[in-house]
């Protein structure tokens, strides 16, 4: 499938390009491993007033207006 067809053209001589689109993933993911196990790090979301754990039903979103005062929003599903 062809993004752009143009051409390069120079006196008598007329050449037919075409680009084409390419989709080529050459990024590297590396997880975190326990150095001693080699098991995967896992992250525990903690309130840090009573370091409770959170499950992500108690998790909301808030935007910093102000230090330390936020506008909160909230999932309708």
């Amino acid at each position: 499938m062809a993004a752009t067809k143009s051409a390069i053209s120079f006196g008598m001589i007329y050449i037919p390009v075409t680009l084409q689109k390419t989709n080529r993933d050459t990024s590297t993911s590396f997880n975190q491993l326990s150095k001693e196990t080699n098991e995967r790090i896992k992250y525990v979301k903690t309130c840090p007033n009573c370091t409770q754990e959170l499950k992500s039903d108690d998790i909301i979103k808030g935007y910093d207006f102000e230090k330390g005062r936020y506008v909160t929003f909230e999932s309708d599903n």
